[in-house]
């Protein structure tokens, strides 16, 4: 049965860090990899940061000044995520590192012939089909209510990727109280500044740069 993802390509880099550290970690791996760790999470937060901020703000058209809060939101993010990151990488054990691995193996899946990979978290089909029915009505040319509903949707996106980028691991790999509050510090930093661009740029774009953004977030959208 398939089901839609909000997904993005992983870079070559991303899929090769992650594919070894995978097959490692099932072929009886002896020792935790936390410099590996620590370098595909980095990768992979600048590339999501990339695939739902910095490249949609170009692909709409944005001027100087929205640009620079959708940066200011990035900046703010990664370097929450860093902290986390940087944190939590060196304490995992082996059996967390495995966890981790089986974890990163849930969250990817092949595009067409294996000729690259997507990382991506699942959605209803009722928020699926939001996303689907803005793009296709400022297509239209219906903008009337369009910019308060992108709002929406791309914060009911946002606690989806939260739910399963960050909430998710934190759970499995049974984190400690200490590193549980930083990565509850990371996850409210990271909503607080996405809700916030998000309601700072999106009510001010223009017909076309609503239509631009619709239709990139639309993409996003992959069945699998």
């Amino acid at each position: 049965m398939t089901q839609t993802y909000v997904a993005f390509r992983a870079s070559d880099r991303l899929h090769r860090l992650t594919d070894g550290f995978i097959h490692r970690m099932r072929d009886g791996a002896r020792e935790p990899e936390p410099r590996v760790v620590e370098q595909i999470m980095t990768t992979f937060i600048d590339e999501a940061l990339d695939a739902f901020f910095l490249t949609p703000a170009s692909y709409s058209g944005l001027g100087t000044t929205q640009r620079r809060l959708v940066r200011l939101a990035s900046d703010t993010i990664s370097k929450a995520s860093g902290v986390v990151i940087g944190r939590s990488a060196r304490k995992m054990d082996l059996k967390q590192n495995q966890a981790a691995a089986e974890y990163m193996d849930e969250i990817r899946f092949p595009g067409p012939q294996h000729a690259w990979w997507y990382v991506g978290f699942p959605i209803d089909a009722a928020l699926a089909a939001r996303g689907r029915g803005l793009a296709e009505r400022c297509q239209e040319g219906h903008f009337q209510g369009a910019r308060e509903d992108l709002v929406h949707y791309l914060r009911a996106v946002t606690d989806r990727a939260l739910e399963w980028y960050f909430n998710k691991p934190i759970e499995l790999l049974r984190f400690g109280p200490i590193l549980r509050k930083v990565a509850a510090v990371g996850v409210d930093t990271t909503r607080k500044a996405s809700y916030g661009v998000i309601g700072k740029v999106i009510p001010n774009l223009d017909d076309e740069q609503l239509l631009q953004s619709a239709l990139y977030y639309r993409d996003m959208q992959v069945r699998h």
